[in-house]
């Protein structure tokens, strides 16, 4: 048995979906670890340097009037930060993945499927309607940091085709 693997784990680039089928499936990347925990923390710190300050007001400006949002009025304010936020911070992962992967690879390491879910975790508490939201724009974040904006306009076209009332089961 060798010592250490040759290649790590990946796990598809998936365009993200409001149903939740484009996220690593919580069973494969459930175990934390210390490489997660370090990619989830250098893309924080990335989420608020400019280009992932800009994907995020792209994503925000584009995507988010395509969401019926139901929140107090003197909600909205925090919860659009929270938006803003989730969509920076999945930038700043999508930043650093992209740093580390080849630049035609249509795939993520297995820790960067960690550091996503440990993104998701980080998410203030919020109605599960909101928390979709949230999660969408934190997996759009990456996977525009990583694919350019280029994707966006087909990002737009598949939230048309997503069914709202789908939930899958083994998504948190």
């Amino acid at each position: 048995m060798p010592l250490f693997r040759r290649k790590p784990p990946r796990l598809p680039l998936r365009m993200p979906r409001m149903d939740g089928s484009s996220w690593p499936d919580r069973r494969d990347v459930e175990r934390r670890s210390f490489a997660a925990l370090t990619l989830y923390q250098m893309g924080y710190r990335e989420a608020f340097e400019p280009e992932a300050v800009t994907i995020a007001d792209r994503l925000v400006e584009k995507v988010l009037p395509t969401f019926p949002i139901d929140c107090a009025p003197e909600d909205a304010p925090y919860l659009r930060q929270v938006f803003v936020s989730a969509a920076q911070i999945g930038a700043g992962i999508g930043i650093v993945d992209r740093g580390t992967a080849h630049p035609d690879e249509r795939s993520i390491d297995l820790e960067v499927g960690r550091a996503l879910w440990e993104a998701v975790s980080e998410l203030p508490a919020m109605p599960p309607e909101q928390r979709r939201i949230a999660r969408y724009l934190l997996a759009a974040g990456h996977y525009v940091a990583r694919t350019g904006f280029e994707t966006i306009p087909r990002m737009l076209a598949s939230l048309a085709d997503d069914d709202p009332s789908e939930s899958p089961g083994n998504r948190g």
